[in-house]
This record gives structure tokens, sequence and C-alpha cells, in this order.
């Protein structure tokens, strides 16, 4: 596979007349896949989860349509949403457009009525785009990646239709739908009355679909107006939906607001709810993690970030023996992470245990000196400190007989 990196760099600032180079930082990759369907070259945007490469934790994948546009903002809200505990990590797969107008319309475009052309001859290829998806790109993702059984389509314009029409046309290929500002004036509004004629009869669908629109009226609200009165008096039972007219954005900024919204609306209860105690400790989050698995039908694992929070929680309590029992349980359950190991040496540190807490530190050096850890000069640092107490306390040679990394 042919890959290269989508680098974003940061911003080089001189100072005094040396400049400071920093390093790159990378939000993702680009990678290709043969498409027989299509008959052509497809390349893909896939940015994995900050800890991917030192757990083996599987996740949700988001595929993200117009992915040249939409991928930096995308991957950003899900990072800021990720940290704030309110949705999982996920890899997000974005697809750069070759045909737009074959790839995300499901019917062919009509003649002019006086001159007979048509202006969009290779429109109508949603079908065979789905097709895509279900025979080639899907399981190309997920023989690739660590992949759970939950996923998300988010589409903007031709792309909020063609999420549409997937939910119609394949409603099991995704668990979760959004689309936004989605062009329903397409061919009359044909989509409106295939999504009706095709739920009239459906008693049960479990999925998310969040749509929203910004502030552009005409066909396209009228339709999705449509949409949303069906679903609000014959919608099938399980369908949790909602619609928001973005009235103070224009078309080129409502995907901004909407991918935000839209996660919020398919992760409804992922944040631990407030007032959480931290009594019986790590039991608490398995039970908050137990009913997400429930709802979201896979086994959700305890992330390493809620861990550690919990630790830092009870530490912060003055629990000190019970933060070195959660913080030992993050080391057995990521021993590839540098930052375990760096939480652990603290707690251990702040009971006084200096010599155990300075094996830690090592550990968290080392292994962030393996895997280009962002934080490694800070592990360093603390190893540093440590060892400069133990020399204080016990001397040259106890200092000696602990190591130097």
């Amino acid at each position: 596979m042919n890959k290269t990196y989508c680098l974003c760099y940061l911003l080089l600032i001189a100072w005094v007349a040396a400049p400071i180079f920093a390093e790159p930082v990378v939000i993702g990759e680009t990678s290709t896949i043969q498409s027989e369907i299509l008959g052509e070259e497809r390349t893909l945007m896939v940015h994995l989860p900050d800890g991917y490469a030192t757990s083996q934790t599987s996740y949700p994948v988001l595929y993200l349509l117009d992915g040249a546009s939409n991928f930096h903002h995308t991957t950003g809200t899900i990072k800021a949403l990720s940290r704030a505990g309110h949705v999982p990590e996920m890899i997000v797969v974005g697809i750069i457009n070759t045909d737009r107008t074959r790839d995300l319309t499901p019917t062919a475009d009509s003649p002019d009525p006086e001159t007979g052309e048509v202006a969009m001859p290779t429109a109508g290829g949603a079908d065979n785009f789905l097709r895509f998806f279900n025979e080639e790109l899907i399981p190309h993702v997920e023989k690739t990646y660590r992949t759970a059984p939950f996923r998300i389509l988010v589409g903007h314009s031709l792309g909020g239709l063609f999420t549409l029409h997937a939910l119609v046309a394949s409603p099991e290929t995704f668990n979760s739908y959004i689309a936004i500002s989605p062009s329903l004036q397409w061919d009359d509004g044909e989509l409106v009355e295939r999504a009706q004629a095709a739920f009239a009869n459906v008693e049960q669908l479990n999925k998310y679909v969040f749509m929203s629109i910004a502030n552009e009226g005409g066909e396209m609200l009228a339709n999705l107006s449509r949409l949303t009165e069906f679903l609000t008096y014959s919608g099938p039972e399980g369908l949790v939906w909602e619609f928001r007219l973005m009235e103070g954005d224009d078309h080129g900024t409502v995907p901004i607001r909407s991918t935000y919204l839209g996660l919020r609306l398919t992760y409804p209860r992922w944040r631990i709810p407030r007032g959480f105690s931290s009594e019986p400790k790590l039991s608490g989050l398995q039970q908050h993690y137990a009913k997400l698995s429930a709802e979201y039908g896979y086994t959700v694992p305890i992330p390493e970030g809620r861990i550690n929070w919990l630790g830092y929680m009870v530490m912060g309590s003055g629990d000190i023996a019970g933060a070195i029992e959660i913080f030992e349980a993050n080391v057995e359950r990521f021993p590839g992470s540098a930052n375990v190991y760096d939480s652990l040496a603290e707690a251990l540190e702040n009971d006084e245990q200096y010599a155990a807490a300075l094996e830690k530190y090592d550990k968290a050096y080392k292994r962030a000196q393996e895997i280009d850890d962002l934080n490694t000069g800070i592990y360093k640092q603390n190893f540093d400190r440590v060892k400069v107490k133990i020399t204080e306390m016990n001397g040259t040679t106890e200092t000696e007989r602990q190591g130097s990394p």
C-alpha cells in the first residue's frame, strides 16, 4: 500500500536571530485502495487515535465524505470531545473525491426540457459507490486496522444526500448517520419519497441520525422538512434522530458545528455522569463502561485516560494506597504506554516509596524514548528529581545502586 504522510507543520518562531524548529504534528496519513467496482484507484486520509500504537484497543470508525475539505476540523473535533470524555477515540477515514457528482447522487440528472442537454451526465452512481463501501472499503479498513463494530457516516451537501441514501438503501452498513445540509432537492426530492416508502413498514430501526441545514432555505429546506415531519409522526421505533436549523451558518461553515452535534447525539451517555463517586474505585468505571457496552453492542474497554483520571481523583482525596492500586491496574492494561508508569511513579513518590518511584520513572522515560513520546523530557525530569531526592536522603552510594537511564 503506497503511503505518504499528511502533515500539519507548527509555525516556526524566530527568537533573537536564531530560528526555533518544532517537530511536525502528524494528524493522519494518506493511502490508496484499488477499486474494481469503481474502476479506479481511490485515495484515503486516515487518522488513528493517539494511543493506537501503544495499545491493543479496537476503535469505532468514522467514514468521512469529501475528506480533503473536512478531515482537519473533523479529527480536531473528535480529539477535543474524546479528551473531555464525551465520545470515544475513533479512527477517521476520509474519502478523497474523483467524480463527486457521480458517486454521491442516487439518480441521473434530468435533461433540460428546452435544449435536451444534461448538465451532469455522470450523475446517478450512488448505489455503485455504496457497493464500494460494503464490498471493498469497509473490508479493507477492518482488515488493516483494529476496528470496533460501530461505524459512523458523515456527509455534507451532496455528501449529505448520499448519507441519507445509504440510510434508506442499506441501513445496516452504518450505525450512525450525520447528514449536513443534504441536497434533498436533487431529482425533485426523490429520496424523501423513497425514505417514506422504505420506513413506512419498518417497526424497529436502532440507528442514530443527525440532520442539519444552514441558513439556506429553498427546496433543500422544504424537502428536509418533509422528511423530518414524516419521522416525527411515522418514524420507526428505536431511531434516535435530531434536526437542527443552523441560522447562524452558511453552506461552507455548517459542517463544523454539525459534526460536533452529530457526535454528541450519537454518544449522549458516553461521558462519566456528574456526581460520579470514586467509590468503589475502579468498579464504578467498570459499571459505567458495561452500560455503554450494552448500549452500543460491543465490549467498550475503559480508556487509559479515564483510569488515569480516576487514579488522580482518588489520590487527590488523600487515598494514596487506593490510587496506587488504580495506577497499577492501568499499567497492567496498557503496558505499552509511558504515561501509565509515570502516573504510578507519582503516586509511589507521594507515598514516600522513593526507590519504587524511581524505578517507574525510569520505565516511563525509557518507554517514552522507544515510542517518541512528546513528554519524554518531562519523564526524564521526574526521574532526575527523585534521583536527587534519594541522593540527599541516602548518599551517593545508594544513588549509584538505583541506576540511571
